[in-house]
């Protein structure tokens, strides 16, 4: 029995069979703790509301690292060379940190970005944001120690640097009421009764499933309209109306977008508005 502890103590403090059982000890505890760390950040986020999800679970992605490293750190100290290489790169502290600072810079500057974006949440985890610099748009899915990861519209992910995103101009689709908004083009013909035009798409949109009333309970006192709707623009085929519908999630923005477009569609039909083709006058002189 002491023959088989002692079994590879050359290379390991303690021997191989010790070493081999505290190493899946200190794995399986990395493990529980990590579990523990992420279940209380979802219990924190669901407490404390949106606001506070992206620097809670940033905050986890740290100490998760840092638990990792230590585990790391107590199972490679039992080999005996890398020990003997661990203390001799400590007595070397001034060359150190001359490597360290070069070789580090980068995932130390994506460190920091990180950190400030979760402090100052220019966007929070599930913002739809726009990268205009890098034509980039989606759904921010996770800040992590190094970078941010963004799902597109065509459900791809791209992940960023963290001193990129903080370098950027952001264009963040969230309202002051968190809600997320995308607005519609259409046109109509000259002919048609603007008037009734707007009625018809007010009453078209608000009836679509998934709709969103974003006004306040001052606006609705004040009679508000739940959509706005603006002449934007006139074209050389019809009169350009623009309006904006809401969602509570930027998920839900293409699916509803598709309905309020079907029921537009059809409630223009019963009531003979135009959606006009464009058009040309063309004069044939002899």
């Amino acid at each position: 029995m002491e023959e088989f502890l002692n079994f590879g103590s050359e290379y390991f403090e303690n021997g191989l069979a010790v070493f081999a059982i505290r190493s899946v000890l200190l794995y399986f505890f990395g493990l529980f703790v990590t579990r523990m760390i992420r279940k209380s950040i979802q219990k924190e986020a669901l407490v404390r509301g949106d606001h506070a999800r992206t620097p809670i679970q940033f905050i986890g992605n740290v100490v998760i690292a840092l638990i990792w490293a230590v585990v790391l750190f107590l199972i490679l100290n039992d080999v005996r060379f890398l020990a003997g290489i661990g203390r001799a790169i400590l007595g070397a502290t001034s060359l150190i940190a001359v490597i360290v600072t070069f070789a580090a810079q980068e995932a130390f500057s994506n460190l920091i970005a990180g950190f400030f974006l979760a402090l100052y949440q220019p966007f929070r985890l599930g913002d739809l944001i726009k990268l205009s610099e890098k034509d980039i748009n989606g759904t921010v899915m996770e800040i992590t120690l190094r970078h941010t990861i963004i799902r597109t519209y065509d459900g791809t992910q791209v992940i960023i640097p963290n001193s990129i995103m903080n370098s950027q101009i952001v264009e963040n689709k969230r309202t002051e009421n968190n809600l997320f908004s995308r607005q519609i083009v259409l046109s109509v013909a000259y002919d048609t009764d603007i008037d009734k035009a707007k009625e018809v798409l007010v009453k078209a949109v608000t009836e679509t499933e998934g709709f969103v009333d974003p006004r306040s309970e001052q606006e609705k006192r004040e009679g508000v309209p739940p959509v706005s709707i603006v002449v934007s623009d006139f074209l050389d085929s019809g009169i350009e109306l623009r309006f904006r519908v809401y969602t509570r999630t930027s998920a839900e923005h293409y699916a509803l977008n598709g309905k309020v477009r079907e029921n537009v569609l059809r409630a223009f039909r019963e009531n003979n508005i135009e959606i006009p083709y464009p058009t040309r006058v063309v004069e044939l002189r002899k």
